[in-house]
Parts: structure tokens; C-alpha cells; sequence
């Protein structure tokens, strides 16, 4: 079946095509050229520009006037100066220096022209339903045909416009909707990759088209090319075609111009990235994360190693990729799509990973988990819709993203842009002899500590144990001086002698007495007991303080019968001291590598990090009241009449319920359907910040006072849940047996014998394996509290679980 013939020829593609591959450093030579000759002074010389000179020549040139004597000799004009401006390149962030006049540069670092004034609208042409239908049907098509196609393909890449106004589902574009149609973009691209001609067409025009786009992006319409082409299926098959996958230029162009949108763009994005299909976000992240990989290759290698930040800090495609993937990242802690542990690159555990945390330290600038963003800077005015924004009159729908976290996340990575944000235009003189138009600035370098969602648990916890070593050694340190200084002796470690009967008291009284020697490494004794603490009575310290601090009968915490997890008692008598106990022994627990075996909920982790709770939260500690919160929010009656309730939050104290108004007259205020989702934040907010004051700030107080550090910011509250608990992952006795450590055993006690000689010699050691798979799951569980001192695997997976066997010596018989 004949395909349609496009509405643009191929003659005027192929001008408009050259019209866009002109050399922009030239155009900018001719354009600041003719200034100079066009200024009044210029003009009087040029006019006898080819009369010689009275001296022959060797002096300056002279130049003859109407009316006036050759000979006469007249001052060379000044060349008047040119006003240049200063701005960031669209697509890398490069701050470039331009002449105000000129419409458009090109940068220097990536090659993309910035058009400051917008290119002038060229014949539209768009991808139709009923089109896209031909190219289905047409089984076979005819020379002709096949040259319509690729006219129509170069036509449609010509323009931004073009694309953006294609594949379109007639809906109006919000913050929850693209108004793009992405099954006719899939059939579109479908039909393209039949034919690798057609293909490499494609492919050449989108770099094209992304290397020009024809105008600064500012608008949230502006957006749609953008994901029209990310949906490139050729994208994401970069493992059996790398020339047409991450060795593109169009991933790294589409990744810059994503990357280096305004904040509102952002906005737009972020709500549209969190409404995806999970397989098609995942893919999606995958993308990035292997284009990142991909760059990050190249500065490996086998002689030093993993990347020196000294290479891969100064990348600005590696910096692209981080700040799209944390578009995607801030959607994914909106909606959760797909694990914390999807972002995470496993090649960044390669990198001199604590030399990358002590540049983003000394930079100070903080983590950004959310989208990333810079404002408009160039001087040229343009019309653009964000301007409707603000009064909300193209876009009226509202975000599902809170407008200020994002605003926080953008003002914390701004620092990484290769300039200031805002644009300066400068009185300086166009310099003929500057070799380059980039201008140095005071930027900061990349670290992907500012992106922590690509460092995986094992990184995290190698730059925790290296901020908490480099803090031991600077108290051990002092205490040497100290020693040396006025003749005392002061431990190098803190040292608490505890009594078993009265654990909680004698700990609380020796942390209280020594709070500023907690970052020491941690030693116990146990009064009237011998040993020599090399991490045995360590634990046994911590497993018997957890145990007593979380008995329900001690009163500091209470337990839901349904969760079977533990919260703060608000009626408690106890002090705060005991409760600022709490938090430091959790903090010494990450800061000495020990698993704690509580009960506690994922609110708390939440709450310590400074994150707001929600229902889901409330399901987890207390289903039953979240389920009641749930039904009154979902039924469609009469809430007043049905449910008859107050602004009043019930909770037991000894037996007795209590009602507390959540608001100011609460008591006399019923639930209405018009005020029921307010009732149910303000209980909310009740049972996980109000109720809970008194205990939880002394509690944070304590935790942050061991473990407050910058490398604390790096963690997710899930991950810090982790690093305090340990994962509730399936027992794998294989994987166990794998890791396992064998002291004594063998022939001769020859501790250096292969594990596979010790197993196939020792038949005690197979029998106690057997026996261990064979167990119930609560038996095994049970069998390595016993070993390890908590059932639960470590953060970084079974690998790192340290699980020894030891033979009794000669002088035993067992």
C-alpha cells in the first residue's frame, strides 16, 4: 500500500538540514566582523581602504577623506567595544562566555548550540493515527514510498515542535498527564526498526535534532520530544548493538538536556516518571545506571584500579546521568516502584570511595535525594508557559510532589554546575586572542557521595567505618597527648565495668560520666568476672541491655499485640536519661558493627532521619487502628452520623483509655466527610510525633551524639533499619557453609588446610551441616543467635556474616 507523501520535500530538508550544520564559531567571527565595520569610524576608513599611504607603506595606515588632502594624515579609529554575556550551556552546565547580539552559540565542551533566540518556525509536520495505521498495513512499499517515509522521518526530527506535537492522546498536558500517546510511539518505533536503514536515519536525525534543539527548554511542553525519544527501544539493547546503545551520542545529549532543566521541568518530570509502568521504569533506570557504568569504565584500570575522582569528577556526562537518575529516584520515594537496591551501580564500589567522601565533605554540600535542577540564565527573553504557572492558568493541576523538598534538593546540587546559576552580562572586550570561550569558575566536582543512591550498602558502610575510625583515632589520639601532657593515664578505649543484675543502671551512670569519650572503641567488663573483651562481651553486653531496655515490664516501651512492635510509652515514669540510653546504645551498635535484635518499627528509622510519616507507616506499627483510619476515609455515607466522631485521639494509659483532643476544642468539632482527611493526619501526627515528644528527642539526642556525621546522611531510613537490625532474608545454609571459618581443625591442626580437605577429613563437620539444613527456620535461627548473637543477616548479605568453628585443644576430649 502507498505510504503518503509528506508535506515537506526533500530539497527544502536538505537546505535546512545545511542551514544547521554551518560552523557557529564562524557565524559568531562574521557577526562580531561586521559590528566592527559597520561602526562610523570603520565606515570613513574603509572608504579609501586601497589608497597607500603617504610613507609608502610603512607606517600607519592612512586613510584619504572627500574634500580633504591625501596626504592628510588621520588617527586610526578605536574599535568600539563589544558587550559579552555569560551563560550555561543547555545541555553540560558549562559556563560560556558570547557577544549579547549574537542569536546563538555553540559550547565548546559539548558541541551543542544554544539558540538565545529561538529558531523561526519551520513547516509542521506530525505522526498521525491514520499514518502510523499505513505503515502497518503496507507490507511491501515501493521505492518511492520508502523515500516518503525517510523525508517524513527528517522532517519530523527537523523540529522540536515537530516531535513534541506527534503521538499526541488529545488529553491537555498536567502534572499527571504527558499528553503524549506512548502505544503509537511503540508502533512507531516498532515499524522503524523493521528496516536498520530507516533506523540509522533516525538515530542520526535525533542526535541532530538533540545537539540543536532550537530554542532554550523551559517549558513543560517542551518536555515531550524528550520522552518521545527516550523511548527509543535501540536505547536499551546497547548489550547486542553498542554502536546504536550507551556508545551514542544521543543517550549523553538526551541525558545533558534532561539533567539541566529548570525546576519546574523537574516537577513535571518527576510526577510523569512516578506514574510509569514499573518494567518500564526499571528499564528506564537500568539505562542510566549502565550509561554511567559505561563512562565510569573508562577510567578504570587494571593498574591503579578502580576511578580516581581526579578522572571521573570533571565528566559532565557522568554528572548528567546522576542528576536524571535522581528524577527517577525522587519518583520512586513517592510511588515505590522497584527496590532502594535497583539504583545502586556496582562498579561505584570500585572507586576510591573514601577519597570521594572527603572531597564531598570539604565541599559541603549535602546529599541530594530528590530532582536536580538549575534556573533559567540566559539574558534573551522568551516566551515560555512557566510563566503561566505561577498563576496556575495552563496547567492547573496541582504536583503529588511536595513543592519544597524538591526546592531543597535543587538548591543543594546547584553547587555542582560549572557556574553560577544566575547569568551576569559583563562590559568586557571581545578578546580575539582567547582560545576559548568557557569560562573558569570556582565549581565544585562531582562525588557521587552528593548522589548516595548509586553507593550500595557495602560502600556505605565502608565510608561509616572509615568516619568512625578516622573519629576513634583522633580521640585515641588525644589520649596519647593527654597521657603525655599532664601525666595521667587516659584509655585509648572506653572501658564500661558493668554488673550483670544491675546492667541498665551501671551503663547508664559510666556513658553518662563519659559522653565525650563514646566514639572510643568499645570494651566491657563484667564486674567479678574474668575475660578479656575481643568482641565476645561485647555483645553479650549489648544483647543483654537490648533485652532489658525493651521488656515490656521495664515500662519505657509498649508492644501491638498484632505488629509485634515496639513504640515509645507515653505515660511512662521513666526519665529522659534513660531513654537518651536507648539511643546512644543504638548508635554504638552501628558505630561497633553489632546487630541488635528489637523490634522496632520502620517510623522510627524515618523519624531519626528526618522524614515525614505516613498510613503506611501507622499499617506497620498498629494495623488496626490503621485499618479503622482507612474505612472512615473510604466510606461514601454520612461520616458525621455514621461514625460519630470527635477531633479527639483515644489511647491507654494503665488499663484506662484517654481521650486527647488533636486540636485546640477537638472534643466539641466532629468528623465530617468534608474534614475526615484532616482527622486522620492530625491522629497521625498524633501517635508518631505529639504522644511521643518527651521520649523521642532525648532518644535522638543520644543516637546522634554517637553516630552524628556527615557519613550518617548518606543512608535512606530503610538502609539505617539495616545497619541496626540486620536483614530478615531467608537463611541460605549454603551460602552460610560457603563463609563459613574453620580454626583448628585438619591434620595436625594445620589451620592453612583447603576447607574442602578439612570436610572431606573431618566427619563432624558434614554431620553438623546436615544437621543444619535439616532444621525447622526457627531452629535456625535460634541456632545462629547462639553463634553470632542475633538471627538476622548483616546489611551487606550472608558474604559478610562471620560464622567460625572452633576445635577445642589437645587437653580436651570433646
Amino acid at each position: 500500500m502507498p505510504v503518503p507523501s509528506p508535506s515537506v520535500s526533500s530539497a527544502s530538508s536538505s537546505r535546512q538540514r545545511h542551514n544547521r550544520s554551518q560552523s557557529f564559531p564562524a557565524a559568531i567571527s562574521q557577526v562580531i566582523s561586521r559590528q566592527l565595520h559597520n561602526s562610523p569610524s570603520s565606515k570613513k576608513s574603509s572608504k579609501h581602504a586601497d589608497h597607500p599611504s603617504g610613507d609608502g607603506g610603512k607606517g600607519s595606515s592612512a586613510t584619504a577623506i572627500d574634500g580633504e588632502s591625501p596626504t592628510e594624515q588621520k588617527p586610526a579609529p578605536k574599535e568600539s567595544p563589544i558587550a559579552l554575556t555569560t551563560g550555561l550551556c543547555m545541555c553540560c552546565l558549562s559556563s560560556l562566555r558570547y557577544p549579547v547580539s549574537i542569536p546563538c552559540f555553540r559550547c565548546t565542551v559539548c558541541q551543542t548550540t544554544n539558540d538565545v533566540t529561538p529558531l523561526p518556525s519551520k513547516p509542521s509536520l506530525t505522526i498521525t493515527p491514520a499514518f502510523l495505521d499505513d505503515l502497518a498495513n503496507s507490507e511491501s512499499m515501493t521505492e518511492d514510498a520508502y523515500k516518503n517515509v525517510e523525508d517524513s522521518i527528517i522532517a519530523l526530527f527537523q523540529s522540536c515542535d515537530n516531535l513534541s506535537n506527534s503521538f499526541s492522546n488529545g488529553k491537555k498536558l498536567t502534572y499527571s498527564e504527558t499528553s503524549l500517546d506512548f502505544g503509537q510511539v511503540s508502533k512507531f518505533y516498532k515499524f522503524v526498526s523493521s528496516s536498520s536503514r530507516l533506523m540509522r536515519l533516525m538515530l542520526k536525525s535525533s542526535e541532530i535534532l538533540l545537539k540543536r534543539p532550537g530554542r532554550i527548554l523551559t517549558a513543560p511542553s517542551d518536555l515531550k520530544f524528550l520522552l518521545i525519544i527516550l523511548e527509543n527501544p535501540v536505547l536499551y539493547s546497547a548489550r547486542t548493538s553498542p554502536s546504536y546503545g550507551h556508545h551514542s551520542p544521543i543517550l549523553k545529549r538526551l541525558l545533558g538536556l534532561i539533567s539541566s532543566l529548570n525546576i519546574t521541568c523537574h516537577h513535571y518530570l518527576v510526577n510523569w516518571f512516578a506514574r510509569l509502568p514499573t518494567e518500564s521504569f526499571r528499564a528506564k533506570v537500568e539505562l542510566i545506571n549502565s550509561f554511567t557504568t559505561h563512562r565510569l569504565a573508562k577510567y578504570c584500570s587494571s593498574r591503579s584500579g578502580g576511578a580516581k575522582i581526579e578522572t571521573y569528577g570533571s565528566d559532565w556526562r557522568i554528572r548528567a546521568a546522576a542528576r536524571t537518575l535522581s528524577l527517577f529516584f525522587a519518583a520512586n520515594i513517592q510511588v515505590s516502584k522497584i527496590p532502594t537496591s535497583s539504583f545502586y551501580n556496582t562498579l561505584v564500589d570500585y572507586i576510591d570511595i573514601t577519597h570521594d567522601f572527603d572531597i564531598w565533605e570539604k565541599q559541603g554540600i549535602p546529599s541530594v535525594v530528590g530532582p536536580v535542577s538549575r534556573t533559567s540564565n540566559f539574558s534573551a527573553p522568551t516566551q515560555t508557559a512557566s510563566s503561566n504557572l505561577t498563576s496556575g492558568s495552563s496547567f492547573p493541576h496541582s504536583p503529588i510532589l511536595p513543592i519544597s523538598s524538591l526546592s531543597q534538593a535543587l538548591h543543594n546540587s546547584a553547587k555542582t554546575a560549572s557556574a553560577p546559576l544566575g547569568s551576569t552580562t559583563s562590559s568586557s572586550t571581545y578578546d580575539n586572542s582567547s582560545n576559548s570561550a568557557v569560562i573558569p569558575s570556582n565549581f565544585t566536582t562531582f562525588t557521587f557521595c552528593q548522589y548516595p543512591f548509586y553507593l550500595s550498602m557495602g560502600s556505605k558502610i565502608t565510608i561509616l567505618e572509615y568516619d568512625a575510625r578516622r573519629q576513634m583515632e583522633i580521640k585515641a589520639r588525644e589520649a596519647f597527648f593527654s597521657t603525655l601532657n599532664y601525666k595521667r593515664i587516659v584509655q585509648p578505649h572506653l572501658v564500661l565495668k558493668v554488673r550483670r543484675n544491675c546492667i541498665i543502671e551501671d551503663s547508664l551512670r559510666q556513658i553518662s560520666s563519659n559522653e565525650m569519650e563514646l566514639k572510643k572503641g568499645l570494651k566491657i567488663e563484667f564486674i567479678g568476672e574474668d575475660g578479656v573483651d575481643a568482641g565476645g562481651l561485647r555483645k553479650e553486653w549489648f544483647l543483654l541491655l537490648v533485652r532489658d531496655m525493651f521488656d515490656p515490664l521495664n515500662g519505657m516501651f509498649v508492644y501491638d499485640e498484632m505488629s509485634n512492635c515496639c513504640w515509645f510509652n507515653h505515660a511512662t515514669f521513666e526519665t529522659s536519661d534513660q531513654y537518651f540510653l536507648v539511643g546512644v546504645v543504638l548508635g554504638l551498635a552501628i558505630y561497633n558493627s553489632t546487630i541488635l535484635d528489637i523490634q522496632l518499627p520502620p517510623a522510627l528509622f524515618k523519624k531519626l532521619l528526618g522524614c515525614q510519616c505516613t498510613m503506611e507507616d501507622l499499617v506497620m506499627l498498629k494495623p488496626t487502628l490503621a485499618r479503622g483510619l482507612q474505612q472512615l476515609l473510604d466510606y461514601e455515607g454520612n461520616v458525621e452520623e455514621t461514625f460519630c466522631r470527635d477531633f479527639v485521639a483515644e489511647h491507654e494509659v494503665y488499663g484506662s483509655v484517654v481521650q486527647v483532643p488533636l486540636i485546640p476544642g477537638g472534643e466539641n468539632k466532629p468528623v465530617t466527610n468534608a474534614n475526615r482527611q484532616d482527622f486522620v493526619n492530625k491522629y497521625i501526627q498524633f501517635i508518631f510525633d505529639v504522644s511521643v515528644a518527651r521520649q523521642f528527642q532525648p532518644f535522638k539526642r543520644g543516637f546522634y551524639h554517637v553516630i552524628g556525621g556527615n557519613a550518617l546522611t548518606l543512608f535512606r531510613p530503610e538502609e539505617i533499619e539495616l545497619l541496626v537490625r540486620g536483614s530478615d532474608e531467608g537463611l541460605d545454609v549454603a551460602a552460610l557453609r560457603a563463609v563459613a571459618v574453620y580454626d583448628g581443625w585438619g591434620p595436625g591442626n594445620n589451620t592453612k588446610t583447603s576447607i574442602q580437605e578439612i570436610e572431606g577429613s573431618e566427619p563432624v563437620i558434614s554431620w553438623f551441616w546436615e544437621f543444619f539444613a535439616n532444621m525447622d527456620t526457627r531452629d535456625q535461627r535460634r541456632l545462629l543467635t547462639f553463634v553470632t548473637g542475633s538471627d538476622r543477616i548483616p546489611a551487606t548479605g550472608i558474604a559478610n556474616l562471620i560464622f567460625k568453628i572452633s576445635k577445642l585443644g589437645e587437653d580436651s576430649e570433646r
